[in-house]
């Protein structure tokens, strides 16, 4: 609000330029009040003073392009949609090339700078995708999806998979944690649910998954999906549900109950800590329907054999 409140205030003490050429740029600077001549241009995002003689804009373009790109930006596109305007007032005639046409259609063709608003924007969604809809890295080395890209933006570079990898994904998911972590904190009932699966490679892991009432509503996280190469006895599974309450800083004393299946290892881990275990229903229904059609197949075998 302080921000806001100060460029305000800068705003005020500039007047606009009296014998204005029409260029967009003059939204953006302005001269002070007790510059009757207005000698010296000053920018009205830094309060800086601009050099800019004999009228010339270039100086003032490119002090927004150095130090305010988004502004910059903006009068890049205000710039196009005078010149596509002026095209369509006057069909009858070719627009002269100007210098500023060449400069508009030259920005069109220069990459965004690494580490700018709109490329970090671009990269996050395409992070976001990756993470959300669980797609391999390498996707971003598609064909397909280079194009898709390029198509939608022809400025945007699509950086590495090893960025993806290494820096843009890492990157989420510490600021998710933490997000995570910062609501986790002030939570004082939680309850959890735990499972063992293997992936498509027979490789083990375990589940953990948070649920707990903020606001009157309920909040579900899966806390971690961790590899488990130790042997599944109920002593190991119980370690691994102590460290992972206590790598997100939860406290025992607030845990209401832990929801299983009926495995022997899970439910020992469970006894162990001692907790309180609540059975899965889906687990449990699952079980009677399985249990429901051995009888049945065995009622119809012998119907069969006495008829």
């Amino acid at each position: 609000m302080e921000e806001a409140g100060t460029s305000a205030e800068r705003a005020e003490e500039l007047v606009s330029k009296r014998k204005s050429s029409g260029s967009v740029i003059w939204r953006w600077f302005g001269f002070k009040v007790s510059d009757e001549q207005q000698h010296h241009v000053i920018c009205r995002e830094c309060n800086k003073q601009v050099t800019a003689r004999g009228g010339s804009t270039t100086n003032l373009f490119h002090h927004l392009k150095q130090w305010h790109k988004l502004q910059y930006e903006e009068s890049l596109k205000l710039r196009a949609a005078e010149a596509t305007a002026a095209s369509h007032r006057q069909p009858e005639k070719a627009p002269a090339p100007t210098q500023s046409s060449l400069q508009t259609s030259f920005s069109r063709n220069v990459p965004y700078e690494k580490k700018s608003v709109k490329w970090c924007t671009i990269t996050k969604a395409v992070s976001y995708h990756i993470a959300k809809d669980m797609v391999p890295i390498a996707t971003v080395e598609q064909v397909g999806f280079q194009n898709l890209l390029k198509t939608m933006d022809p400025r945007y570079e699509l950086p590495s998979r090893n960025y993806f990898a290494r820096e843009a994904l890492p990157q989420m998911y510490t600021e998710l944690r933490q997000r995570l972590a910062d609501q986790l904190a002030n939570v004082t009932h939680f309850a959890l649910t735990s499972d063992m699966w293997s992936s498509r490679t027979c490789e083990p892991y375990m589940s953990v998954t948070v649920h707990f009432i903020q606001d009157w509503e309920m909040k579900t996280a899966c806390l971690q999906t961790s590899y488990f190469p130790q042997d599944h006895t109920g002593e190991h599974i119980a370690e691994a549900l102590q460290d992972a309450i206590a790598s997100w800083k939860l406290q025992e004393k607030y845990l209401v109950a832990i929801t299983t299946d009926n495995g022997s290892n899970i439910v020992k881990a469970v006894e162990l800590n001692e907790w309180m275990r609540m059975q899965c229903f889906g687990h449990r229904l699952h079980l009677a329907i399985g249990e429901c059609s051995v009888v049945r197949s065995i009622q119809i075998f012998y119907f069969n054999q006495k008829h």
